[in-house]
């Protein structure tokens, strides 16, 4: 909390119940924070920001800006969360309005800000359905979470190495896995819980490396709901290609034509714009680039592949992420992140 405690406002958020109680008359004030990355200094959306007391509860928006409005004067204590960063506590008095920005430390960040981790599902083993709420637990270490309403966990501040992962919920028969987890890589396991204790076949565990710069702008997410045709680095290192270009021949709805003037000048159209002169939107870390329609773009001239984290390919309007679609986008986009 080192960024709260440089304020003038000074919010340091002790138990304040009592303080608060007895207060009623106190002046009151609206405080506005701004969650980043400690490392990148980029904001951190979706921060659970808990103001013990009044109980006041928010989290962050797309900015990663928070607002308590109506405050009284007086001693808080402020606790911000986030699954992928390290919980932040801090005590600060409340004496005028104010905004102060707060940094939180990645709980897995190594070079290259891979993530380290375990995520999976849990699920009825006979009937399929998703199990929220039951427990995932780290034998022997200081590490477990809930499973979410859709039985969906994540687990990444765990060390690398082979895991005793214990999962258990009301009703259903306590299993305990063992995940092997390596370092820069999300291992994601699928667990099924019986209600009776009847063989369990073993869990379904896929290795896989991301990002955290990725992670952070809904990458995976999307990647995820089954729109568009996705190239993370991982793959972009095992076709090796020679330009931007040859990544895009092995995408369905995608197709490389050479420019009027050779080979070498070399264009990608997709699916939404098969007729001459419909060429892709393409953005370049969320700004655009090429507006698409009637100008294309030379795409082995915008960058280099060693210089590139992500791609996302959307052939057709279906599916493009609101924040990124436009009136021309009928002809398909591109999304292309750099490394960080």
């Amino acid at each position: 909390m080192r960024a709260l405690l440089l304020l003038t406002l000074s919010a340091a958020l002790a138990s304040a119940e009592g303080a608060w109680a007895q207060q009623p008359g106190a002046e009151r004030v609206s405080i506005t924070g701004t969650v980043v990355d400690a490392l990148t200094g980029a904001p951190i959306p979706n921060v659970t920001a808990l103001l013990h007391g009044p109980g006041f509860r928010l989290q962050t928006d797309a900015a990663g800006r928070f607002t308590f409005s109506r405050v009284p004067v007086g001693d808080y204590r402020l606790e911000l969360s986030h699954p992928l960063y390290q919980t932040s506590v801090g005590d600060f008095t409340v004496m005028r309005a104010g905004e102060f920005v707060a940094e939180l430390m990645p709980v897995a960040a190594a070079d290259g800000e891979l993530v380290t981790g375990v995520v999976g599902v849990l699920s009825d083993a006979e009937g399929g359905g998703s199990i929220p709420g039951a427990a995932v637990r780290v034998l022997g270490a200081d590490a477990g979470t809930l499973t979410d309403h859709r039985g969906e966990f994540s687990l990444t501040e765990v060390s690398a190495g082979t895991l005793a992962v214990e999962f258990s919920a009301l009703g259903y028969v306590t299993r305990t896995d063992t995940v092997r987890v390596t370092p820069g890589r999300v291992t994601n396991v699928r667990v099924g819980l019986s209600a009776d204790p009847v063989r369990l076949d073993p869990i379904e565990v896929s290795v896989e490396r991301r990002e955290l710069a990725l992670q952070d702008i809904g990458y995976y997410n999307r990647e995820a709901e089954g729109f568009g045709e996705f190239i993370d680095r991982e793959t972009i290192e095992q076709r090796a290609p020679v330009q931007m270009s040859d990544l895009f021949r092995r995408i369905v709805g995608a197709e490389v034509r050479s420019g009027a003037d050779g080979p070498f000048q070399r264009f990608v159209m997709l699916r939404g714009g098969r007729s001459d002169g419909c060429f892709p939107r393409v953005l370049l870390d969320g700004i655009v680039v090429h507006s698409g329609g009637d100008e294309a773009a030379a795409i082995d001239d915008l960058i280099d592949p060693d210089a590139v984290s992500g791609i996302e390919v959307y052939p057709s309007s279906t599916g493009v992420p609101m924040q990124y679609a436009g009136t021309d986008a009928s002809c398909g986009v591109i999304l292309i992140w750099t490394r960080r």
